[in-house]
């Protein structure tokens, strides 16, 4: 056998205990939990809806808070990803259907799609637990435009804050998804009264 070929089989040897080694390694991990933020739209009574129709457009959301994965700050700014749980949906996705409830249940005709004299566009600026602080922190930038012509009618900013003592896990979850409900609360009055 010649010394190149003695080499490649070696190299093929360890390539495959690296690949044991790497699947092994996957599977020695639990699987990821998943969450949605059903309970976020909950917190207004349901009213009628009246007025003109909302169409509500895809939200925005930098990376990683633009994905399936749940983002914890730490205290030097740095952030990283909860390895045990992850949303049941890139979290834009998850929102908007959230949002839409929201606004249906203050009264507002909203819709994911549709046509509407006014469109609302949403930017996630933050949506992650700050362990400095042991808060879930959300923070909506949203503005209301003319759905033709883009004209912006209004814009305006929600932060809300919830406990979070806790920062893995279905308690992260939790505190997100009460902050959540809280900012969707305050955008959902104030879309209602500029609509």
């Amino acid at each position: 056998m010649s010394d190149r070929l003695a080499g490649r089989r070696t190299g093929f040897r360890a390539l495959l205990c690296a690949v044991a080694a790497l699947s092994a390694a996957g599977c020695a991990q639990g699987p990821r939990q998943a969450f949605d933020l059903a309970a976020a739209a909950g917190t207004l009574p349901r009213a009628e809806h009246g007025g003109p129709g909302l169409v509500v457009r895809e939200i925005t959301a930098a990376p990683p808070t633009g994905s399936a994965r749940i983002v914890v700050r730490e205290a030097d700014g740095s952030v990283f990803i909860l390895p045990e749980a992850e949303w049941t949906a890139p979290l834009p996705r998850l929102l908007r259907d959230r949002m839409v409830e929201a606004l249906q249940r203050a009264g507002v005709a909203a819709a994911a799609y549709g046509l509407a004299g006014t469109a609302l566009a949403t930017d996630v600026r933050r949506f992650e637990i700050d362990v400095a602080r042991n808060v879930a922190v959300v923070e909506l930038s949203a503005r209301l435009m003319d759905a033709n012509t883009g004209a912006v009618r209004a814009v305006q900013s929600f932060v809300a804050e919830a406990p979070a003592p806790q920062h893995t896990g279905a308690p992260a979850v939790m505190a997100l998804t009460e902050a959540a409900g809280q900012a969707l609360a305050r955008l959902a009055t104030w879309a209602r009264a500029k609509v």
